[in-house]
């Protein structure tokens, strides 16, 4: 994906993006026909859940070929250089959300549910020279907890997304269309604030196992009592690829690695 004339603007780190992207889409495609076989064979009794569940990873695979397309143009637009700052978006406090927002935090939090506000993917703002400030937001990259000042970058822009090489770290790539607005539904947290939240990032590894199990489960039971293990091996498969493909489509912040819950107490490093 990266074109020839940023190679040496990009001596420091890979970036993964392209690798976690290529992979996962590659196998969601690559199960999708054994789906098919499994869900058409009389003998799983599961067939109708499974045959349903191709629909939106088929939908996938074909949204991320478009976007890659999208990466593929925007690698190779010219570049321009730009100053870019690392956001948090967390979903909006109570009181700045609409009134049936605010009416079902309430009722959440009257039941004992932690409504605070929730982070759960990184945006850039890209400012220029001209004066203008657009939002991107990208796939998660294990440097960007880094970012927690104003950085130089250079930016490409085309085919409605921005590609970003930040100075001295690597390249992003867009995981949204560049919006020259503020995303509607969340706010942005600048990185060095979010760091210091102690519940910046809502995704934990009990969250993310939690959801893996009530994905998994539609297929779990009949699988083990009809002794099915080719079933429950595509089924956990396919799973896992989609998770992995819809966490990079959306930004998601891998659990625990942004607000330094582990470090707490030490100040965010600024270099």
């Amino acid at each position: 994906m990266a074109s020839s004339g940023s190679a040496a603007a990009l001596p420091n780190r890979r970036a993964r993006a392209p690798m976690v992207v290529i992979g996962s889409v590659v196998a969601l495609a690559a199960l999708i026909a054994p789906g098919y076989r499994l869900g058409t064979d009389p003998r799983v009794e599961q067939g109708d859940v499974i045959l349903v569940a191709l629909a939106p990873g088929a939908l996938l695979v074909l949204s991320w070929l478009v976007r890659l397309l999208q990466w593929w143009g925007a690698a190779r637009a010219p570049a321009r250089r730009v100053m870019v700052t690392a956001h948090l978006a967390q979903s909006p406090q109570p009181a700045s959300a609409g009134r049936v927002t605010a009416a079902a935090d309430a009722v959440s939090a009257a039941g004992g549910i932690d409504t605070s506000p929730k982070g759960y993917a990184v945006w850039l703002t890209v400012s220029g020279r001209n004066g203008g400030v657009l939002r991107q937001r990208v796939v998660w990259e294990p440097w960007l907890r880094e970012l927690t000042r104003p950085r130089q970058a250079t930016v490409r822009h085309g085919s409605g997304v921005s590609v970003v090489d930040v100075a001295g770290y690597g390249r992003l790539w867009p995981a949204s269309f560049t919006l020259r607005r503020r995303p509607y539904g969340v706010r942005l947290i600048p990185f060095r604030k979010a760091r210091r939240l102690p519940k910046a990032n809502s995704l934990s590894h009990g969250r993310l196992a939690y959801l893996f199990l009530v994905l998994v489960l539609p297929c779990l039971a009949g699988a083990v009592t009809q002794g099915m293990w080719a079933l429950l091996g595509w089924w956990v498969a396919y799973v896992v690829a989609s998770m992995v493909a819809v966490g990079a489509w959306f930004g998601i912040i891998p659990p625990g690695v942004l607000p330094g819950a582990a470090r707490r107490g030490r100040a965010p490093t600024t270099s």
